[in-house]
């Protein structure tokens, strides 16, 4: 049987410089159905005249503006008539077999929703960005083993909770049943918050350790203190908490983001970045702004879910305390 055709949709704003070498690489898959699209988000650094001179192969859909890494492949994926669409970073090289393997496992269950690779880091190619990943008390996500040395540990496939989307395959019908990304989180968050409702809503999210990409960490946004990265950050992890618990979690997620927010407050005051301190006051006055807004996401998700969040902290997708901020405190090592 002929393999099922794919759509690769590599985002890209502003990012011709990280073109060549993620094109370049999907030139060499071993996968035998596959069309490439670069999603431009109004780049005003001329890529898409460097696409069509350097790579005449690959497709273009060209957007008026920038609308983020959520709206601009909810709009490429409604466009893309394929029955699976692969979502690509810009930042990234892939591996030879990064598709196929993604694929033959989709392929196994009509309930996957989305598939992940293994990320690798792209300039120390022994240490992980990314092996599948698991949702917070909070709200957030967080990638495991980021930063350590890969090995035998992280080539376990399987269910998890969430998968990044900087490398994710996903079934078009069922991510359209899904709703998509939430639009308005416009970047961060939005592949935590897709998968914790795929699980809600009884499909499946898998992690493919044999389909590999090498990731330019931070390429896309830079340093992970930049005033803007923070306050989409704080937003949307309040959002996805708003939306995917229910009432009980919500209370204790709440009290536990209060906690949250006063170590990052004083944090962000010792290392004298007043941007910092602004973006997360500005993000935790988002939702009682749009409360409205907020209510009815809340209520869409909560009247449609047929998996509980109990269900989910059983299965280990969900960290409990400790281990969440085991992973906090480890994180802030790499800042």
């Amino acid at each position: 049987m002929k393999p099922p055709a794919v759509a690769v949709a590599v985002l890209n704003f502003n990012g011709k410089h990280y073109l060549k070498d993620c094109l370049a690489s999907l030139a060499q898959q071993s996968y035998g159905n596959y069309s490439v699209y670069v999603i431009d988000n109004g780049s005003t650094d001329a890529s898409v005249d460097f696409v069509k001179k350097e790579f005449p192969w690959v497709r273009i859909i060209a957007f008026d503006r920038n609308y983020g890494f959520a709206e601009a492949y909810n709009r490429a994926i409604e466009m893309l008539q394929f029955d699976f669409v692969a979502l690509l970073n810009n930042d990234v090289a892939v591996d030879s077999g990064w598709l196929e393997k993604l694929v033959e496992e989709i392929l196994k269950d009509e309930n996957i929703a989305a598939c992940g690779s293994k990320i690798l880091l792209y300039r120390d190619r022994g240490r992980l960005n990314h092996a599948g990943g698991k949702f917070t008390l909070i709200g957030g996500g967080y990638d495991m083993g980021l930063c350590e040395k890969d090995s035998e540990e992280y080539n376990r496939g399987g269910y998890v909770g969430c998968v990044c989307g900087a490398a994710m395959l996903v079934r078009r019908d069922a991510f359209i049943r899904l709703g998509g990304f939430d639009r308005d989180f416009f970047a961060y968050f939005e592949d935590t918050d897709f998968c914790w409702r795929a699980w809600l809503y009884g499909f499946r999210v898998v992690y493919v350790p044999s389909s590999i990409v090498y990731h330019k960490f931070g390429g896309s946004w830079g340093s992970v203190y930049g005033g803007y990265r923070v306050y989409l950050g704080e937003r949307n992890r309040l959002l996805t908490v708003f939306k995917n618990f229910e009432a009980i979690r919500l209370l204790r997620a709440m009290i536990l983001s209060a906690f949250f927010v006063s170590v990052r407050l004083v944090g962000a005051v010792r290392r004298g970045r007043v941007d910092n301190v602004s973006a997360v006051l500005k993000a935790d006055l988002w939702l009682p702004l749009n409360l409205r807004k907020v209510l009815v996401k809340r209520a869409l998700v909560q009247g449609r879910k047929k998996v509980s969040n109990a269900t989910l902290e059983r299965l280990g997708f969900i960290a409990g305390l400790m281990e969440a901020f085991r992973e906090f405190r480890r994180f802030k090592g790499f800042e």
